[in-house]
Formats: C-alpha cells, structure tokens, sequence
C-alpha cells in the first residue's frame, strides 16, 4: 500500500458548473505536481469522472463532456472524480499516488475524499487544496439532518396531534348525544394520531432530506423556478389534506347523529 493516507467524509456541499470547473481543474494541476516527484519513464497519470444520472452513468476525461451530461441531465445521483498514475489503476488503488472524490446525492454515507501516495507533501498539499475548494461550496443544509431538528420535528408532530384532536372533538361532539362526548372523541383522535405518527414521521424526513440534501447538484436554468413551485405544491397539499380532514370529520359526525337517531 502507498505509505500515505489522508480522507475525510464530505457533507453539506452544493455543486454548480463552477464547483465542478474547479475540482477538476484542480485535480489536473496535482497532475503537474506529481509528474515533478521520482517517477517510472513509463508511468502515466489519469484524471477522469463518473457521472451517474437518469439511472445511466458515464465516464468522462474532460470538463467540457462532464458539463454537457451536468447540464443534460434531469437528476443527477452521484459525480466521483479520479486522479490515478499507473500503478494506482492496476491494482484498484492499493498502491501509488491517488485522489479519489465522492460526491454522491443519495448516500451521505459515501461521499468522501480520500488521498493517498508514497509522497506525504503531494498528499498533504493535495488534501489541502481539494479540502478548500470544497469548503467554498459548503450549504447550511446540516441542520435539516441535527438531533435539535429532529427534535422540533417531534415536538410539531405531537402539537399538531393535540390541535387536530381538538378540532375533530369539537366538529364530531355536537352529534353524539352522549356524556363525555368531547373527551371520547378527542382521546380517540389522539390516539389514532399517535399511531399513525411514526408512519408519517418517516415521509416527512424523507421530504425533508430531498429539500434540503447533503450533496446538493444545482443548474440555475433548471432551478429558477423549483422553489417557487415546491411552495406553491406545497400549499395545495396542505388546504387538501385539511379540506379531507374536515371532510372526514363532518361525515364521522353525520353518521354517529343517525346511528343514535335511530338508537333512541
């Protein structure tokens, strides 16, 4: 194995056409760096890029091909960038003088840089510059993923069960002639609620995560109008959901008043 190695996961950063100029760019200059240091004759050195996109992906040796399936694309997964020499290549890594860079948009758990080489000051320099580069293109998407966050999420969860227990008691308990009613439905609600909450929980997280992703792929042509008609969809959902609720709770209300109509 090489005798040197630096990595480090990478989290919360928002690539656009710059971002991705830049690294590769940067990865062709370690290039030049590299082919300075004691090397074979017959050593070469290879810097390249897979693009994952549409359930396809591609590999590429230049920025311009990485742009025209960047900006081509409808959903991009995942853009890993390569620098290998010889021996790097022929033994998947193992040994020789490597960067490796995993941005990938589906599995935080992936998205890594990682350095290595028998040279300590070309990993050394090489960690640093790629590390500043990506810290230039850092989001604040991290809170989207904090345990506060998550918390809040909870705490939201169970006020909107209190609230929407409420207002089913107090739309369902005019038709149910009995004592105690308001208490009945509202525990009954609460209840049903709270079951259903982890369910919920889940769909809302995973909203959460896609809103707000830890690698993130913008086009500004592609994303100029994408908030714009989250918030507006956003809406919609909410009025529906809330008319079918009232919906529900005037129907549950309608039939209990005939069944203790027809009781007494």
């Amino acid at each position: 194995m090489a005798k040197f190695l630096r990595d480090k996961k990478i989290s919360n950063i928002t690539m656009d056409e710059n971002n991705l100029v830049e690294l590769f760019t940067l990865l062709e200059k370690r290039v030049d760096a590299l082919q300075v240091l004691p090397h074979d004759e017959n050593e070469e050195f290879y810097v390249y890029a897979v693009i994952r996109f549409d359930s396809k992906g591609y590999r590429v040796h230049s920025t311009k091909e990485l742009l025209h399936y960047f900006r081509s694309s409808q959903s991009i997964e995942r853009i890993i960038l390569f620098l290998q020499d010889t021996r790097a290549v022929n033994t998947n890594n193992v040994v020789g003088s490597y960067i490796e860079l995993r941005l990938d948009g589906t599995d935080p758990n992936s998205c890594i840089l990682q350095v290595s080489s028998d040279y300590s000051e070309w990993m050394d320099s090489s960690f640093s510059t790629l590390e500043e580069a990506l810290n230039k293109a850092k989001n604040r998407h991290g809170w989207s993923r904090s345990q506060w966050f998550g918390l809040l999420v909870q705490l939201s969860g169970v006020f909107a069960g209190f609230v929407i227990s409420i207002w089913a008691a107090v739309v369902i308990t005019p038709s149910i002639p009995v004592e105690n009613a308001f208490v009945i439905v509202f525990l009954f609600v609460l209840l049903l609620f709270s079951n259903t909450w982890d369910y919920l929980k889940i769909l809302i997280s995973n909203t959460i995560d896609n809103c707000f992703p830890n690698i993130e792929f913008i086009r500004p042509e592609k994303e100029k109008y994408r908030w714009l008609i989250q918030t507006v969809v956003g809406g919609i959902v909410v009025a529906i959901i809330l008319y079918i609720l009232s919906s529900i709770f005037r129907f549950v209300g309608d039939e209990l008043s005939k069944f203790f109509m027809v009781g007494g």
